[in-house]
């Protein structure tokens, strides 16, 4: 949950500018690398924690967070391309 606050804080702070798929946006807004650090520390601990029987923490992980994200972003890139 935090990978995805800061995912909107930083496309609320770029509203009129594109975000990059790959790259750093335009402009990153205070506390949103610390908030995707704790997150990865909170994601980790969650899987040790959990152990073996968790199996599908990291598909929930590896798809289901970053295909939310980029969704996200294609739709803000679209909305900002229509706005000019």
């Amino acid at each position: 949950m935090l990978f995805h606050t800061a995912l909107i804080i930083t496309v609320r702070a770029n509203r009129r500018s594109r975000v990059p798929f790959w790259r750093n946006a335009e402009k990153i807004p205070a506390g949103t690398v610390a908030m995707r650090v704790i997150g990865a520390g909170f994601i980790v601990l969650g899987i040790v924690l959990l152990g073996v029987n968790a199996w599908w923490v990291p598909f929930a992980i590896v798809l289901a967070g970053p295909v939310v994200a980029l969704m996200v972003i294609a739709i803000h890139n679209r909305s900002v391309a229509t706005a000019r």
